[in-house]
């Protein structure tokens, strides 16, 4: 099911609350707080996302149809809360290279399936991603990559 922008204006800070209070490792093992600065106007912006540990880094995926992304652009420097700590790492918004975001979302959406649906992504029967609408997906999806050290 996917839910709508009025759906995620009350989830999203009932979320960021739950992630700072004691309650957090009810959610923090696959989401986590993304702070970051808008390029235009110098604000902080927090939002909750799904995210996927591998190869060192932390993982998660918007679309180009969202916004928040561009602020990575060519690296930023973000917050991280996560798993109750707060980290401050680089983050890099990778785009327009769907032979390097295919094999990263295939992984993200065989974890979490639920989130095919915000890709376009029909699932299988087995609940694996369709390959065709993955290699579309591809395309059109906006792999956020930071570097955790």
């Amino acid at each position: 099911m996917r839910l709508t922008r009025k759906w995620f204006a009350v989830i999203n800070p009932l979320m960021a609350l739950a992630l700072r209070s004691p309650l957090h490792f009810l959610f923090s093992d696959n989401i986590m707080l993304l702070t970051f600065t808008g390029r235009s106007s110098g604000r902080a912006y927090t939002t909750p996302v799904r995210y996927i540990r591998g190869n060192g880094a932390i993982r998660c995926f918007t679309s180009q149809r969202t916004r928040w992304w561009r602020n990575m652009i060519g690296g930023a420097s973000v917050t991280l809360h996560v798993g109750g700590e707060t980290k401050n790492c680089k983050a890099e918004a990778v785009f327009n290279d769907p032979k390097g975001i295919q094999p990263a979302l295939d992984a993200y959406l065989r974890r979490f399936p639920q989130d095919a649906v915000y890709h376009n992504v029909r699932l299988n029967a087995d609940r694996t991603p369709n390959t065709a609408d993955l290699a579309l997906a591809a395309y059109t999806a906006v792999l956020i990559r930071i570097e955790v050290g």
